[in-house]
């Protein structure tokens, strides 16, 4: 196959080579894309209106959208105007957002592709299940060796911090295009929220709420906004919060239950251990050592018979 290709000075797109060759998005769901990434920012024109007179028609293209927003290129978010009325704002993304709805969260039951939706009672309209080439997360594990087995627990522990962050990215970008939907002056191209993603995704991982970040990024807003990609940025470096510090609780002694020192995770503490000095009790404060024996003394003699009790003054009464 021979390609030419023809320079192109004004009214081209660009679109990455990774959306053309979706091997797993229909060739109407990639051709609805580049449609939709072709429009200029903010359009006013629906995805109906952008697709009235197509030869795919309405339902070929309704599930184009629904294949888009599984993916993650299309967030779909239903906001409610002054008046009351209820619309859809569409968000086109020429990277899929991890953090999307679609792609964070499936619903379960969900009905896949190419398949009915209705099924008869008793009757399995996909035929018998084979066990032996399709077994359960448990038979697989039967199947597998036992070393076997604990390396791929393993390595999903490892990954678990990429994860996570890919996770704080995503949802850090999706909630950077639906800025647009609280203050329109802050909205944002796909290139934009790549850009500030990382630093939005920082907050997340210091344990700030999306609604938090939200509220420091659209509050407060001066009456002129020039550059909305360079305010946010100010805002997401200059209020970045500090680190949480973690601090490690403190184990119990094992006979006293009293706390170890830092450091020392099991045992017993050094009183129990015969190491530590008694732990005598102190004089209460602005009581001199003198009182503290003089009344120590009087106890003594109150318990040996030696004094009876107290008069009617408070006086202590010595017997004779």
């Amino acid at each position: 196959m021979q390609v030419q290709r023809t320079k192109h000075a004004f009214g081209f797109t660009i679109v990455p080579n990774a959306i053309l060759q979706h091997s797993t998005l229909s060739l109407t769901a990639r051709g609805l894309l580049c449609l939709l990434l072709s429009q200029p920012d903010r359009t006013a024109e629906t995805v109906r209106e952008l697709t009235e007179g197509c030869a795919e028609g309405q339902k070929r293209v309704g599930n184009a959208m629904k294949e888009l927003q599984a993916a993650g290129y299309v967030i779909c978010t239903r906001v409610q105007g002054e008046r009351g009325h209820w619309s859809t704002h569409v968000t086109v993304f020429d990277l899929p957002q991890l953090g999307s709805p679609e792609t964070a969260s499936p619903k379960p039951g969900r009905p896949k592709p190419d398949r009915p939706k209705r099924r008869l009672a008793g009757i399995n309209p996909f035929g018998e299940k084979n066990q032996e080439k399709n077994p359960t997360p448990h038979q697989s594990e039967e199947l597998a060796e036992p070393g076997q087995t604990q390396d791929m627990h393993q390595g999903e522990g490892e990954h678990a911090p990429q994860i996570q962050e890919d996770l704080d990215l995503g949802r850090a970008a999706a909630l950077l295009g639906r800025l647009a939907n609280a203050e329109p002056s802050l909205a944002l191209s796909a290139a934009d929220v790549m850009k500030l993603a990382p630093l939005a995704a920082q907050w997340l991982q210091r344990g700030v709420s999306e609604l938090q970040l939200r509220n420091e990024l659209v509050g407060g807003l001066p009456a002129t906004i020039k550059s909305a990609r360079a305010l946010l940025a100010d805002r997401l470096t200059r209020k970045m919060p500090a680190v949480p510090v973690t601090v490690e609780p403190l184990a119990e002694c094992g006979d006293c239950g009293s706390f170890l020192p830092r450091g020392q995770q099991a045992g017993i503490c050094s009183r129990c251990a015969g190491l530590a000095p008694a732990v005598t009790t102190p004089a209460p404060i602005g009581q001199t050592e003198e009182a503290s024996s003089l009344l120590a003394e009087i106890r003594q003699r109150r318990a040996s018979g030696q004094i009876k009790g107290t008069s009617r003054r408070g006086f202590a009464t010595v017997a004779v």
